[in-house]
């Protein structure tokens, strides 16, 4: 293998890998992380044809090629970060850092001081360590498989960066003889080396998006469109679980059933943007009120339907009391007036005999009952026989 045919071929391949990323990258605006992988495959294909052009264009741009692998690495990190932390990188300190790196190698490169590949050679392995840290520490959920695999590969690329660091600093000192390293095996079996675990990050890229594109699909198919709360197969689903398990370990467990009073009024008199702009405030409220493993699920046009996991029907009931209670001190904003309204609310606690479905029908039944007595009430069934109210 020799230097001008290596890259003839994986520049040819990565062109077309670059392409087929920013293509998946435009049809996917919303998956931030795969901008920052196209991004990152666009600065690392400008490097490889400098890389490859070495010996034939002025020195100044193999300078500017391994600037441009550092800055390509960084936005690669951006990029799983945006996977798997899901939030916004807000230290701004790495980013001075790089440009002070990039600076000081440029002033190095052209003050012909030796050892300055150090600058960018050393970065780029912390770099890849530091990203295969954050798959490691966060990648979980859907993403513990990939983000698994990706660390391996980025530790790989550690590990043949490390040598390509030490080779540098033995043989090659100074950033501008590196072309007299194009008949050093060492060097191109170390960049084949490189180019077999880049390919092999596209491939980890691709399992992101798709894995991003499964949980998203998996997402809208529990959840209600329009106020973000679970849909009803989502509920029953996940009741199921807490019913088991709560006759298993002998855990308490209520559902709460909230239905909006009057809400065809509030539809015919405001309109149905003001109903919809009700529904979200209320899921919006409750969702604010409720404990990390309560669920809020969307059952109904207007009814919805809480799970209290380990919760007694006291708990219960003082729970539908507040949740009452805050919802008719709500005041909605809205473009004609602000919405006032009120909810009935029924509680009823698990019974091993009759499961799920009992727990329910029983706590839609309390609902109804409080909307009979006036509505803006709470009632309960504990039992089949008994009612509070």
């Amino acid at each position: 293998m020799d230097y001008g045919t290596y890259f003839f071929t994986n520049i040819a391949s990565v062109t077309v890998f670059t392409i087929c990323m920013s293509v998946l990258a435009w049809h996917n605006r919303g998956v931030k992380g795969m901008q920052w992988f196209a991004g990152s495959m666009i600065v690392g294909l400008a490097k490889l044809i400098l890389q490859g052009l070495e010996g034939k264009v002025p020195a100044i741009l193999g300078m500017v090629a391994n600037e441009l692998y550092l800055i390509s690495f960084s936005m690669q990190f951006m990029a799983l970060h945006w996977f798997v932390v899901r939030k916004p990188m807000k230290k701004r300190w790495p980013w001075v850092a790089l440009t002070l790196i990039l600076f000081a190698y440029t002033v190095m490169f052209f003050a012909h001081i030796p050892y300055g590949g150090n600058l960018t050679n050393i970065p780029f392995v912390i770099l890849c360590g530091a990203s295969a840290w954050l798959l490691f520490r966060h990648g979980s959920g859907p993403f513990t498989a990939v983000s698994r695999v990706t660390a391996v590969v980025l530790l790989g690329d550690m590990v043949v960066a490390s040598y390509r660091a030490i080779l540098t600093n033995l043989r090659y000192m100074r950033p501008w003889e590196t072309v007299d390293a194009h008949t050093d095996p060492r060097w191109l079996y170390s960049l084949a080396g490189m180019a077999f675990l880049a390919a092999f990050m596209i491939m980890c890229a691709l399992w992101f998006l798709v894995t991003e594109l499964q949980h998203e699909l998996a997402e809208q198919a529990h959840t209600d469109p329009l106020t973000g709360a679970m849909n009803r197969r989502a509920m029953e689903e996940a009741a199921l679980r807490e019913t088991a398990r709560s006759i298993r370990f002998g855990y308490p467990l209520c559902m709460i059933m909230i239905d909006i009073d009057n809400f065809k009024h509030l539809n015919d008199t405001r309109g149905h943007a003001a109903g919809d702009h009700a529904l979200r405030a209320l899921v919006a409220k409750v969702k604010s009120m409720l404990r990390a493993q309560d669920l809020l699920a969307r059952t109904g046009g207007e009814e919805f339907a809480i799970l209290l996991p380990d919760t007694p029907a006291a708990s219960g009931i003082l729970a539908a009391e507040r949740v009452r209670m805050a919802v008719e001190a709500l005041e909605v904003p809205f473009e004609t007036g602000p919405i006032k309204f009120t909810i009935s609310a029924g509680v009823a606690q698990l019974d091993p005999a009759c499961g799920f479905e009992g727990m329910m029908r029983l706590a839609d039944e309390a609902m109804y009952e409080a909307k009979e007595h006036g509505r803006n009430l709470v009632s309960a069934r504990l039992m089949e026989a008994a009612t509070l109210a």
